[in-house]
């Protein structure tokens, strides 16, 4: 079954007309369902779930989209999920990324606080993090890292899947920079900040500068605060904040997330 198919059934099911009819009773539902519908078409999240599970998180996923769209204030709807979504998302993001010189998909690799050390590492982050090793050994009993790593695997794409989701429901609701779009480095604070954590939990060293390494954590989890708070532009706002810190900010090549290319 499709993407497509998946929520599309799940709008029938709960609209009580068909899909179609649904649809076109709310435009900005049918574009952003449609879109998502795209996202889980193009990354494999199909391998790790089952098919009743599959379906469960569709009809999750589509009464979120449907509250964004009926809700008094859209935007800061759809705000309030991108950021709780991109915050569960960061905590697996950062574990995917390998280490040089593999390809990194995400293209947040050598950006400030994000460096690809901690996918080697995984078991024993896994071990330490409560947050982590609640979620994955409840769906497995095996420590091994291909065990772990395949659970790491699912969770990752359900996030990814879900905050790519929210995003286009961000850009349908024009709450975008077109000069300078706020979203990635949102993504990039939060993976930073989330490493940060990952690593004073094993005495790793930090990714920053030793001077500057609490300052910076503390900063990037800000931008999550900033969101929410309804600023017009969110990483304007944390840079004018920062601006007289020393803090490294993040520079990136035009990028296209992977399972994003035809939304």
């Amino acid at each position: 079954m499709t993407g497509y198919q998946v929520l599309a059934r799940i709008r029938e099911f709960f609209s009580g007309k068909t899909a179609v009819e649904a649809g076109r009773d709310n435009p900005l539902l049918r574009t952003v369902v449609a879109k998502s519908a795209v996202i889980y078409d193009q990354i494999p999240l199909r391998d790790y779930i089952s098919e009743k599970t599959r379906v469960e998180l569709g009809r999750h996923l589509f009464l979120e989209i449907n509250g964004i769209c009926n809700a008094v204030d859209p935007i800061m709807a759809c705000r309030q999920r991108l950021a709780a979504t991109m915050l569960a998302f960061s905590s697996w993001q950062v574990l995917v990324i390998p280490p040089a010189p593999e390809e990194d998909a995400s293209g947040l690799r050598g950006q400030p606080g994000v460096t690809g050390e901690l996918k080697e590492r995984l078991v024993k982050i896994v071990k330490k993090n409560h947050d982590l090793s609640a979620e994955i050994y409840e769906a497995t009993d095996s420590r091994s890292y291909d065990a772990v790593w395949e659970v790491v695997q699912r969770c990752y794409w359900k996030s990814f899947w879900y905050l790519g989701s929210f995003d286009a429901a961000r850009i349908e609701l024009n709450d975008v920079e077109e000069d300078c779009d706020w979203y990635r480095s949102f993504m990039h604070a939060a993976c930073a900040a989330r490493e940060h954590q990952y690593r004073r939990e094993q005495e790793m060293p930090p990714a920053f500068d030793e001077d500057i390494a609490t300052q910076a954590s503390v900063a990037f989890s800000m931008f999550t605060d900033i969101v929410l708070s309804g600023e017009k532009n969110p990483q304007a706002a944390w840079r004018d904040y920062h601006k007289d810190c020393n803090i490294p900010t993040p520079s990136f090549e035009p990028w296209t997330a992977p399972g994003l290319a035809d939304t």
